[in-house]
């Protein structure tokens, strides 16, 4: 299912020009939403961090009830797999918005990380309220997507960033998440990493007493001494990480409960 600005259209005829500054400039926002059974889980979430989103980056007049409604009219003709919708700007003060089905992906049962510097991100240097575009969701991604590139080159699932100082940050499309001491960590959003819809799932579960998370921050040189590790986003809840560079890890059961905790959520969210 196809949509350009609210309007059903087939799929040869879901283009846009080369002459969108959307695409030689990468000047828009996007959001993608995971399928279940129909249900868009964590709509409101994601909405509320699609409008963040626009405001940093100058979107104005955006109709966000209609998104919602055009969200849920893709998802509820699917059982599976994601919605997808961007919003990318013509010219200056005029954007499409583009909502569409992407059938679901297949996630590797367990990653395998390579630490990578990633000069153009935050890392720290600047906190969340200090810069105002800091954290958006933008279809830029060209440089995540490089390193995950990289990281496949040297037999690697994907690439695991770190700022100058060698802080772990993120994955190029995903919030890491890590087990020390039986209990879970995940980065904290000073760095300058995504305000990931997950990780505040994950943040609230520990506040709710349902599991033992906390906010932190973990230097490469203490990956070996963490238990285990997790890839977290909209399609995955909770990956299993197996190696990061040359460390090995074993599967942690509470990653299990992490993935079970998430199957509850989505249970009780879905209408």
């Amino acid at each position: 299912m196809y949509l350009i600005d609210g309007v059903q259209v087939e799929k040869k005829d879901f283009t846009l020009p080369v002459e969108n500054i959307g695409v030689w400039r990468g000047d828009g926002i996007f959001e993608a939403i995971r399928i279940h059974e129909g249900y868009p889980f964590g709509i409101d979430l994601h909405i509320e961090r699609f409008k963040k989103s626009a405001s940093k980056v100058f979107f104005d007049n955006i109709n966000f009830e209609k998104i919602k409604k055009d969200i849920l009219l893709v998802a509820e003709n699917f059982q599976n797999g994601y919605v997808r919708t961007l919003i990318l700007r013509n010219e200056k003060d005029s954007f499409n918005v583009f909502c569409f089905y992407q059938p679901p992906i297949d996630v590797p049962e367990y990653f395998t990380l390579q630490t990578q510097k990633a000069y153009w991100q935050g890392g720290g240097d600047f906190l969340e309220d200090d810069v105002f575009n800091i954290g958006t969701k933008s279809t830029s991604y060209a440089m995540n997507i490089s390193h995950t590139r990289f990281a496949e080159s040297n037999g690697y699932t994907d690439a695991l960033l770190v700022n100058r100082e060698n802080i772990i940050l993120e994955g190029p499309t995903w919030t890491f998440g890590w087990i020390i001491n039986d209990h879970i960590h995940v980065p904290d959003l000073d760095l300058g990493i995504l305000d990931s819809i997950t990780r505040r799932y994950l943040i609230r579960f520990g506040k709710e007493k349902k599991l033992k998370v906390s906010i932190g921050r973990l230097a490469e040189e203490e990956l070996e001494n963490i238990q285990s590790a997790f890839v977290l986003s909209t399609a995955k809840h909770a990956i299993p990480v197996s190696k990061i560079n040359k460390i090995n890890y074993s599967h942690h059961a509470l990653i299990n409960e992490i993935q079970q905790t998430f199957k509850d959520e989505v249970n009780i969210e879905r209408p």
